[in-house]
């Protein structure tokens, strides 16, 4: 589509360098503050994707120490049921610490006017914001924060529509190498999906997937002995 997008935006309008996604026009009739404003939102939620669906894909594939360490026991690996176990007080913890991170970037540290997305002042050491491999950098978040928020909806439709939450990805190779019990004797040997061997039960006090000090061994006495395998 043809529009009109601020300076800071051309060349990032998506999906490629020389289009602007637009289907609604809202460039046409809404302000130059405006459009920037959004931008900063949609890259925002964009990025709130991004990190949902890896979070989704990791807990689906049984990667979920800490939450297993915060539930004091093995977590389910369905995410929407991974959420419930979770004690109401981290849950809140969380939501405290997502508050103030918005109330810093909003009152105390706030984005420039011209690039409100820019909230860690990036534009600050970047020495030309104008060369191409910048901006594809930023034409690819977009792409991707965009693609993100259209995957969590689905991945959390699916799975509240069938029960399904893509188990399957378990069976992808970097991550069953990673899994405990996968993948044989490298954290990131390569695995045949085929010939995957079966995860066996894995007690992260006493073990560390990365030859590294267990739990136990890094707290002592302030975690309780649990085991967290199935």
């Amino acid at each position: 589509a043809v529009c009109a997008l601020p300076k800071s935006l051309e060349g990032t309008g998506g999906p490629f360098s020389d289009a602007c996604w637009d289907p609604a026009g809202l460039t046409k009739s809404n302000s130059e503050e405006t459009i920037l404003q959004w931008r900063a939102a949609e890259l925002k939620h964009g990025r709130v994707a991004m990190l949902a669906c890896g979070g989704w894909f990791h807990t689906a594939a049984g990667l979920h120490p800490i939450g297993d360490a915060a539930a004091r026991t093995r977590v389910s690996d369905d995410p929407i049921i991974a959420l419930q176990q979770l004690p109401a007080a981290g849950l809140m913890q969380v939501f405290f610490t997502l508050m103030c991170l918005e109330y810093m970037f909003t009152f105390v540290t706030p984005a420039p006017k011209d690039k409100p997305w820019d909230t860690l002042g990036m534009s600050e050491i970047v020495a030309d914001e104008e060369k191409p491999s910048y901006k594809r950098l930023q034409l690819q978040e977009i792409n991707n924060g965009r693609l993100a928020m259209i995957g969590i909806i689905g991945l959390i439709a699916g799975e509240v529509m069938t029960g399904e939450y893509f188990a399957s990805v378990k069976n992808l190779c970097i991550l069953a190498a990673a899994a405990p019990g996968g993948g044989g004797a490298g954290y990131f040997t390569p695995c045949s999906i085929e010939g995957f061997p079966p995860r066996a039960p894995f007690d992260f006090l006493t073990t560390s997937p990365l030859g590294g000090p267990p739990l136990a061994a890094i707290f002592g006495s302030v975690v309780p002995p649990f085991n967290l395998g199935a």
